[in-house]
């Protein structure tokens, strides 16, 4: 048996010269495209219905209050036009931020779960944690700039009304640091909730409807021993309604005096308490799914 001779073809394949980038870069990747998703954008218009609709109720309500002292006040009675303290303004805004929580959290892992795309991300050199982690500081980022931006709105109003702008920000500078962590507690006591429900669905819509259970049957079960129960089990069990718990924890960080069963302190000391328990089942739950 003859062969012909054998015959050599330049497919033109060349090795990679491009930029080999390190752990870092594939973490902010996978934190940008997690914004990206938080937003809907580079998505069609439907999927920026949702995030944008629910980040303009946390936010739009501070802009209008803004706008009708500006033009309103000045020709009333001061006592008859008042801007909502900073701790106040959360109790309105908690329920559209929970609200985006459900809705929008899931998007960043169910999809990921459907499609299996776990599984790439394991067969790469990225781990469970530079995945969760990734994903939890991207939701993260936009949670907080969805609850920090409407204090700091009142904030920059009420310093340009004041009748000396500089002496109100040398009174109140404490302020700051304080809205600032109040929108962390908040951010971060979402997100991992978030995050953690929609570990456990790969459907969107389970996830969501699984958030807001948690949120409002909590809210339900918290709501019932304050008002038909007494002693120190039912003030514990108030605690069970996370958006009570996180404005009862605000309001302590500003120094307002509320009549509560359980004091804002307490209460935002089980709040961080619960989310290192929820941060650590989230990180267990990463692990046994991009791993199988």
């Amino acid at each position: 048996m003859t062969t012909g001779p054998a015959e050599v073809f330049d497919l033109g394949y060349q090795g990679y010269e491009g930029e080999r980038t390190g752990r870092w870069a594939r973490r902010r990747a996978m934190w940008w495209d997690g914004i990206r998703v938080s937003l809907g954008l580079g998505r069609g218009a439907g999927a920026k219905v949702a995030p944008w609709l629910l980040l303009g109720l946390a936010l739009v309500p501070m802009l209008v209050l803004v706008v009708v002292a500006a033009f309103v006040g000045p020709a009333t009675n001061p006592d008859d036009f008042k801007l909502p303290s900073y701790g106040d303004y959360y109790g309105y805004a908690m329920v559209p931020l929970g609200l985006f929580a459900a809705v929008v959290a899931p998007l960043l892992l169910c999809p990921d779960r459907r499609d299996g795309v776990l599984a790439l991300y394991a067969a790469r050199p990225i781990t469970p944690l530079d995945y969760i982690g990734s994903r939890w500081a991207a939701f993260f980022t936009v949670a907080l700039t969805a609850a920090l931006l409407p204090e700091a709105v009142l904030f920059t109003w009420n310093a340009l009304d004041a009748s000396r702008p500089g002496t109100f920000l040398a009174d109140n500078w404490d302020v700051v640091p304080r809205f600032v962590l109040a929108a962390v507690v908040v951010a971060v006591v979402l997100t991992t909730l978030g995050l953690l429900v929609a570990s456990f669905a790969k459907r969107r819509a389970y996830a969501s409807v699984a958030m807001l259970a948690v949120l409002f049957i909590g809210s339900a079960i918290g709501g019932i021993a304050e008002s038909d129960f007494s002693g120190g089990v039912a003030d514990a069990v108030t605690l069970a309604s996370l958006p009570q718990a996180l404005t009862d924890a605000i309001h302590w960080i500003f120094g307002d005096e509320l009549h509560r069963p359980v004091s804002g302190g307490v209460a935002l000391l089980w709040l961080l308490g619960l989310t290192a328990v929820l941060a650590a089942w989230l990180l267990r739950r990463t692990n046994r799914l991009v791993r199988g």
